[in-house]
Formats: structure tokens, sequence, C-alpha cells
């Protein structure tokens, strides 16, 4: 009898000592996940080309004569947003800014979006999420000939994967969003690719 007692004395002071080493904090695996997420993100997007899709052949130009040329290039900017989470579906909120600029001249685009998030389970800390938004971007668009400021639709699906750092900061290791962005000449394909961090609370 007092060599079972021993044995379960020692099993509890393991137990208490793993307990310790590993805070259940830190392994909420089991857990309801936190209701509310904050991202910020460091983000590229393609430009949106202004100029219409039809090909215009031009011999001898005219000084001062337009060429056609564009800024066109990956712009760089950043992604704030907000996410709204029950188990493993969000609702988003997501706002951005990118810009642009070369020797023809600089553009801008802000998309402001709104859509869902489905996530997957966490296995070792890593999780991973589809996404699909809608909303509107701010676009400008400024060189020698072309100068204008407009509101244009944009529409998105991707996908992205997360580490878990600890139990409220979360690290985005990436996520992809291929958009369909309104375009002067009719819908354009362009892409997007963030990287950076999220608080859940």
């Amino acid at each position: 009898m007092k060599r079972l007692l021993l044995i379960v004395c020692s099993v509890a002071c393991c137990a208490g000592v793993s307990n310790a080493q590993y805070p259940t904090a830190y392994w909420p695996d089991t857990d309801e996940p936190p209701l509310f997420e904050v991202y910020a993100l460091a983000s590229g997007m393609g430009t949106v080309d202004p100029t219409p899709t039809s090909t215009v052949i031009i011999h001898n130009p005219v000084p001062g004569q337009d060429l056609g040329f564009r800024p066109s290039g990956f712009a760089s900017g950043a992604r704030v947003g907000l996410v709204w989470r029950h188990q493993n579906i969000g609702l988003i909120a997501d706002l951005g800014f990118h810009k642009y600029a070369d020797h023809t001249g600089s553009t801008s685009l802000a998309p402001l979006m709104l859509g869902l998030r489905m996530y997957s389970d966490e296995r070792f800390r890593t999780s991973v999420f589809g996404e699909g938004l809608a909303g509107a971007y701010h676009w400008t668009e400024r060189s020698p000939t072309v100068n204008f400021t407009t509101v244009k639709g944009i529409v998105s699906v991707g996908g992205g994967m997360d580490i878990r750092l600890t139990r409220s900061v979360v690290f985005r290791v990436g996520e992809i969003q291929l958009m369909i962005a309104g375009a002067r000449a009719g819908p354009a394909l362009t892409v997007n690719a963030s990287s950076g961090f999220a608080v859940r609370f």
C-alpha cells in the first residue's frame, strides 16, 4: 500500500511539473478560439492597367504624343483588418493601401472589402484559412498624359497560413489573394501577397 501511494504521489508531482512547463494558456487546442482578431500585414498588389484593351500601332510618333505607357509593376503597401470569429468561421473587414511609381508616373490602390473566412483546426500551432471578399477600391493614376481618381468594384478569393506564437499573437506566414478589379477597359485580374502579425482577444 505504501508503495502504491508513493507511485501515485510521483505521478501527481510529474503532472504538476508538466503543467508548469506547458501552461494551458499556450496550448488551447481544445479551448474556444478568441472572439476577435486584428491584423497588420506588409502587402504587395499588382497594378491595374488603365489603358483600353485594343492595341494601337504608332509609327513615327510626334513630340508629346501619348504612347500608351503607364505605371506598371507590383505596388507595395500595407493591409489592416478586423475579424469577428465564431468557431472556425470569421467575418472580415479589410483595408489596404498600395502605391507604385516609375519613370512613367505613379498609381495607388486602396481596397476596402468585407467578406467571410473559414479556418482549419489548429495542429502543432499551425492553421490555414480560405476567404472570399468583395468591396471597392480607390484608384488614382498620375502620369504626363493620364490623371484621374475614381472608385471601382473589387472581389477576391484567397487563403493563407498562420503560426500561433502565444495564445494571443499569431505570425501570418503568408496570404495570397486573387482579385478581379474594375478597370477603365473592364474587369482586370490582379494578385495580392501579404505577411505580418495578428492579435487575437
